[in-house]
């Protein structure tokens, strides 16, 4: 029988933001070997948790001190002197608070676990046990399985399900069970949220209207139970992780969420995302991710698959859960092409190699017009596979059956998909060739073929002029820091960069008008393409002016659309494509 691998976490005072962790296990040589994360699933850089570890000792079964050791960075090596059983203690700190880090406050115990438990070389399987010393009143919420008895004691069955279990434990936490097809889920929140115009009847509704839509691609859920955990923080913030039964969020400020449809769908939104990574990333997992190595860079170029298309299919589900218009989505889809096509590095990175070189740039650093994120390539790839798959089989087949042929080929014979996985699934799916695709849109930057796409399902998209807005265009990024109107960004070949425009210039003022805001519509509708305009900026402590030439196409919108005379097949498939999934 294998042995238990036990965790205390608790506190002192949690003014001073430190967790008390303990890991003890049994010795099977003359030392163990304890190792924290560098990084956590569902963020693909290195966050090295150890940096926030102090005050690290070590104790046998009888608590007299052992020797420990730092071993690299992430470890320690406990000796073991001969006991039965020996524990690394250690401190630590807490500040940053988003839905992947944990934090204490005298109001609120936070844990992601990927962050605090360090497993035990070499054991990664055995089970786990963690008693949680919160005060006995606090709920608490996880997806570990409670242990029938006093106290908060939980249980997993290896190392890998308890690091994903992110938990809350607080006095303001309160729990809106609701059940889908026999299966039991959970809206947990902190604080309860003021739903405005909105009831909780309908949140629940939706939520679950959403779940039995995803259930329905893959015939039913992956799990016992569900957990949503929403943190409702003042501020503006959206941020969440996906883990195996649960998600995690934080989101804010809460007049936001509930103010009007906008903000409520898009709760519903992340909701979803989330939710269906319990399938695509949790189960179908790349090869590279199979299993998990915390240590180290698991490399893969799948994540516009793992995310971005997980990013497609939660917005699909929306739709026909009839939650989401079909208008709202038309929009939706207009949106996701402008945002894409406006970043300058997607003509510098593609799609499989933004996956990759994620681990370098930390989902934003180097250059701004040289990288792109992966979410948003992949969510136009995932459209555009899904209508060309219906093309393909005349609205016989769609992602919906390239999912189910994944989760059979590789989950449920507890296997990762290898890198070329995807592109095969596609083609068995489709019956054709997608190499020429994927060279040129998975592998490459060429322009996506969004017209002649989504002309399958009768759709038109195209770059249309928006009233009221110049035609006039600089060029660049504006952003308010302080007082200040100060040059976020110089877009590649624009006029701001062949008059000499520099990142990180303060604009003093454009056309002999002092700038007060980084709105310069109003100037701008004052001229033509061609015109050349002076433009005062404040570099270091000299003040330059240079003149800029106007570009054109500044009132250019991507804009999405139900085309005029659509034919019978193209309607054919526009419902095919947009139907319940869950409806009998």
């Amino acid at each position: 029988m294998p042995d238990t691998i036990d965790y205390t976490i608790g506190w002192d005072n949690p003014a001073s933001q430190l967790f008390q962790v303990a890991a003890t296990a049994r010795p099977e040589g003359d030392a163990v070997v304890f190792s924290l994360p560098a990084w956590r699933p569902g963020r693909y850089v290195f966050q090295n948790y150890s940096a926030n570890v102090q005050n690290v000792r070590a104790e046998d079964d009888r608590g007299r001190a052992l020797p420990v050791e730092w071993v690299d960075l992430d470890s320690w090596r406990v000796s073991a002197g001969g006991s039965n059983r020996v524990t690394l203690r250690f401190e630590y700190y807490t500040s940053t608070f988003d839905a992947g880090t944990s934090v204490l406050r005298p109001d609120l115990a936070y844990l992601n676990l990927v962050n605090l438990l360090p497993w035990v070389e070499g054991r990664m399987d055995e089970p786990v046990h963690l008693t949680l010393e919160a005060p006995a009143e606090w709920p608490v919420a996880t997806q570990l399985e409670r242990v029938t008895g006093p106290g908060h004691v939980f249980r997993a069955p290896d190392y890998h399900y308890a690091a994903d279990a992110p938990t809350i434990a607080a006095p303001d936490l309160v729990d809106w069970p609701f059940d889908v097809d026999g299966t039991r889920f959970h809206a947990w929140w902190r604080p309860a949220p003021d739903l405005q115009g909105f009831t909780r009847e309908q949140l629940l509704a939706d939520l679950a209207a959403l779940a039995r839509e995803q259930a329905a691609i893959f015939g039913g859920f992956p799990f016992d139970e569900y957990n949503h955990l929403y943190q409702i923080v003042p501020m503006p913030f959206g941020h969440a992780v996906e883990h195996a039964a649960s998600a995690s969020y934080v989101l804010g400020p809460p007049q936001r969420l509930f103010a009007n449809r906008g903000g409520y769908l898009g709760l519903l939104g992340i909701s979803s995302h989330e939710l269906f990574h319990a399938w695509n990333v949790k189960r179908i997992r790349p090869a590279a991710l199979w299993p998990y190595d915390y240590s180290e860079p698991q490399l893969s170029r799948l994540h516009w698959w793992t995310e971005g298309v997980t990013d497609y299919m939660s917005n699909l589900a929306l739709v026909r859960a009839g939650l989401m218009t079909h208008d709202e989505f038309w929009q939706n889809l207009a949106s996701g092409i402008a945002s894409l096509e406006s970043t300058p590095g997607r003509r510098v990175l593609s799609a499989s190699a933004s996956s990759w070189t994620s681990w370098l740039t930390g989902y934003g650093g180097g250059d701004p017009n040289a990288t792109v994120s992966f979410y948003s390539l992949g969510n136009q790839l995932g459209l555009l596979l899904d209508l060309q798959v219906r093309d393909a089989t005349d609205g016989a087949r769609g992602l919906d059956d390239v999912f189910r042929l994944l989760w059979k080929r590789y989950y449920e014979q507890g296997q990762g998909v290898p890198e070329d996985g995807v592109q095969r699934a596609v083609e068995e799916v489709a019956g054709r060739s997608f190499d020429d695709f994927f060279a040129r849109y998975v592998h490459g930057t060429e322009i996506y073929p969004y017209e002649e796409t989504l002309a399958v399902v009768g759709l038109t998209a195209r770059r249309a002029p928006v009233p009221g807005r110049p035609e006039a265009t600089v060029g660049w990024v504006l952003r308010r820091t302080g007082d200040a109107v100060t040059v976020a960004n110089v877009l590649p070949e624009s006029p701001a960069l062949a008059a000499g425009v520099m990142r990180g210039d303060i604009v003093l003022a454009v056309d002999e008008e002092t700038l007060a805001s980084p709105d310069v519509d109003a100037i701008l509708a004052r001229h033509a393409p061609g015109d050349r305009v002076p433009v005062r900026l404040l570099r270091g402590d000299q003040e330059v002016v240079v003149g800029v030439e106007l570009a054109g196409e500044g009132n250019l919108r991507w804009e999405v659309r139900p085309m005029e005379g659509a034919t019978e097949r193209q309607l054919r498939l526009r419902q095919g494509w947009l139907a319940s999934r869950a409806s009998p």
